[in-house]
């Protein structure tokens, strides 16, 4: 009866969250990782089509990093420049294909780095952290994992633009609530906790 009690327990026991500062670290190490891989997808993405869009593609970018900071901050005023620029119909496909493989890189790095290795990006197995259910037991619905990963990814992303605000939102929200729960861990429905260490095999222990 004591062992039963015992085991329930440890079973309704809350889970701990990971130290934020874990958690930072993790993150900074995604965050660059997926700088890397877009850089790498902005470099070669151009090569795959004819010379003339990928030297207009270079003209656009050259000229863009010309503008005042308070224009390449707002939104409108950088479709303008977009429009003013008088793009081929083919550059204007290559930028959408580019946009849309930047969104889509960092929610498959974090769909599938939580989802088929244990609940861990690169970043949270090189400081010891993994990503849970609440009650530490039952599977996350692959579902509530897409959702987080979409949400997770987008806010990423956006912290590398101008338009950073929503980015900071998602994360500044997990000092507003106990187990440090983030807007996409509220919607996997899930927590980061720290990973247990692994005893060291002793060779008494051994033999």
């Amino acid at each position: 009866m004591n062992m039963e009690n015992e085991h329930s327990i440890k079973e309704t026991e809350p889970l701990m969250p990971a130290p934020l500062g874990k958690r930072i670290l993790a993150f900074a190490m995604d965050f660059i990782l997926l700088v890397l891989l877009i850089q790498l997808l902005a470099n070669f993405f151009p090569d795959f089509y004819p010379a003339s869009v990928k030297h207009e593609f270079n003209q656009v970018l050259l000229d863009a990093s010309l503008l005042p900071e308070e224009v390449r901050g707002d939104s409108q005023q950088l479709a303008n420049f977009l429009a003013d620029s008088k793009l081929s119909p083919e550059t204007y496909e290559m930028l959408l294909a580019m946009l849309f493989w930047a969104c889509l890189i960092p929610i498959l790095y974090f769909f599938f780095g939580e989802r088929f290795f244990d609940g861990q990006t690169l970043g949270k197995a090189t400081v010891r952290i993994k990503t849970l259910s609440l009650d530490g037991i039952s599977p996350i619905s692959p579902y509530r994992l897409l959702g987080k990963a979409i949400i997770k990814g987008l806010c990423s992303l956006s912290l590398g633009t101008p338009f950073f605000l929503p980015g900071l939102l998602n994360f500044l929200l997990c000092f507003l609530n106990r187990e440090r729960r983030c807007l996409h861990d509220l919607i996997g429905g899930c927590i980061t906790i720290n990973t247990p260490a692994v005893p060291k095999l002793k060779i008494s222990d051994a033999s």
